[in-house]
């Protein structure tokens, strides 16, 4: 391997990421506190070097890696998470290494300063206040107006998003919390709900792709599943640009992947909120099958390597997330006949034959998924809907001397 190739140093990536760091022609260093992590070690495996780093705490990160600031290749961190994004900002600022600025990083993990400067410099004001002290929240909440969300102001992943349909919510919520939470408290929003992938380059940002995002609704708002690209008029779709536009020319996003979350109001598209790194893993895996890799292009254009040229989807590709009540999973009926559906391209159970059903504990996180491909929107719907349908999980309900031994 020549000496000057460029080397992509990736904070627990993912096995995708490291393969697409190598397809573009970069070095691999990979950096995890447990490298024995299922998709981390077999990241590491396809790596260059891995080392076993706590790359969350700052110091001991600068300590396995500032020598490479004396290297004459070309060297940068990437994080393609929320935890990881902001920390691989920090190290490249700090050594001087090329890469997204630390403060638009930042801005995108503060819901509460994000919103109150697109409100400033947009037409889509979304009411909202601060709280800082639960005892305050009853007031903050009623003086937004009900319904409302409460939610933390660096939080990620939809963990700890509230609806408060009324003041007896918001006082429940409030004996539940810390006395100092550092929430936002913004007005709800309703109706159907986008993603947005984008690219940066020198603060000019390229729109991929607008993913229409399926969820059953409150509470929680759980996601049931994702079309790509969204069935969209070309007026609409203007308008969720402009608004991601604005909201990336804001936190001053220069470089790298970002993922803007709108929902498509009465009013318009209003941001929920945006972050500095791709969607979900299943939306990038779907941007891949429509031919736009994100991780290439990321690391190819922040190390200056020839970028694959992101290709226009003209297919749509869709995914739906399997979830099983609880019990033991016996078997799935219809597993191969699902998969031989034209147009299903994957169909994977993440729950092993003969084990109990783990509670899912995020708003993405499922037992299963089906994937597929289609010409048109109904007809992307109609194939996932059949697998869906076709599936039949055999789970036997725990008995209840069996959820008396689970409880206690």
């Amino acid at each position: 391997m020549a000496p000057q190739t460029p080397l992509a140093v990736l904070l627990s990536p993912r096995p995708a990421e490291v393969e697409a760091a190598r397809r573009i022609g970069a070095r691999t260093l990979v950096l995890s506190p447990d490298l024995a992590l299922p998709d981390v070690r077999e990241a590491a495996a396809a790596a260059d070097l891995a080392l076993t780093v706590d790359w969350g705490d700052h110091p001991r990160l600068m300590m396995a890696i500032g020598h490479l600031a004396n290297l004459s290749d070309r060297v940068s961190v990437f994080g393609f998470a929320e935890p990881s994004a902001l920390v691989a900002a920090r190290a490249n600022e700090a050594l001087r290494f090329p890469g997204n600025p630390h403060a638009a990083v930042a801005y995108l993990t503060d819901k509460a300063a994000l919103r109150g400067k697109v409100n400033q410099l947009t037409g889509a004001p979304v009411r909202f206040e601060h709280c800082d002290r639960a005892s305050h929240l009853a007031a903050v909440a009623e003086r937004v107006g009900f319904p409302c969300v409460a939610k933390p102001r660096t939080g990620f992943g939809g963990q700890d998003v509230h609806l408060l349909r009324a003041a007896a919510d918001a006082a429940l919520l409030a004996a539940d919390l810390p006395p100092e939470p550092a929430l936002i408290v913004e007005e709800f929003l309703e109706g159907p709900e986008y993603s947005v992938e984008a690219h940066s380059q020198a603060g000019v940002h390229t729109i991929l792709a607008v993913t229409r995002k399926h969820t059953t609704g409150t509470p929680g708002w759980p996601e049931t599943g994702y079309d790509l690209p969204a069935d969209l008029d070309e007026e609409t779709t203007e308008r969720i640009h402009e608004l991601v536009q604005a909201t990336l020319n804001t936190a001053g996003q220069r470089s790298g992947p970002s993922q803007t979350e709108v929902i498509l109001t009465g009013s318009g598209p209003r941001l929920v909120e945006s972050h500095a790194h791709p969607g979900s893993a299943h939306i990038s895996d779907l941007l891949l099958s429509a031919g736009t890799d994100i991780p290439a292009l990321t690391i190819a254009t922040v190390l200056g390597l020839p970028a694959p040229a992101p290709a226009p989807a003209d297919r749509f590709v869709g995914i739906r997330f399997l979830r099983l009540p609880p019990g033991l999973l016996e078997g799935v009926d219809g597993f191969q006949e699902a998969r031989g559906l034209p147009g299903v391209t994957r169909v994977e159970i993440g729950v092993p034959i003969g084990s109990h059903v783990p509670e899912t504990t995020s708003r993405v996180a499922g037992h299963g998924f089906v994937t597929a491909v289609a010409d048109g929107p109904q007809e992307l719907e109609a194939v996932l809907r059949k697998a869906m349908d076709t599936l039949r999980p055999v789970v036997v309900a725990p008995s209840s001397k069996e959820e008396e031994h689970t409880a206690a």
